[in-house]
């Protein structure tokens, strides 16, 4: 793959999903590069797809959530019963962010 290629990859990839021709100054190459032409189909077959997706709505679990990410390892990994104490704990945190800086304010003298 070209340089020219890495460079209108992008642009050939926003043209397919908007169904719009490659900006001008790339239009030259990508109308005789069978690879852009190859990624502009390829791009516009899926954008296509989704589109039809688009069309059919599922809704998700309410705790999609934390089912993630409590099946997560490592330090993304939020255990289900710590959804209370968290939300708890940062409005605490928060209050008391708000009241230093209400009391950090500068006075005017009145």
């Amino acid at each position: 793959m070209s340089v020219v290629c890495e460079l209108a990859a992008p642009f050939v990839a926003n043209s397919a999903v908007d169904g719009v021709n490659v900006v001008r100054p790339l239009r030259a190459h990508t109308n005789g590069c069978l690879k852009c032409q190859a990624r502009h189909a390829a791009m516009s077959k899926t954008a296509r797809e989704l589109v039809a997706l688009a069309d059919e709505h599922t809704k998700a679990p309410v705790d999609l959530e934390w089912r993630v990410m409590a099946a997560l390892e490592g330090d993304l990994a939020v255990p289900r019963s710590w959804r209370t104490p968290m939300a708890v704990s940062a409005a605490v945190v928060s209050m008391a962010a708000a009241v230093i800086i209400w009391r950090l304010r500068p006075r005017t003298a009145a």
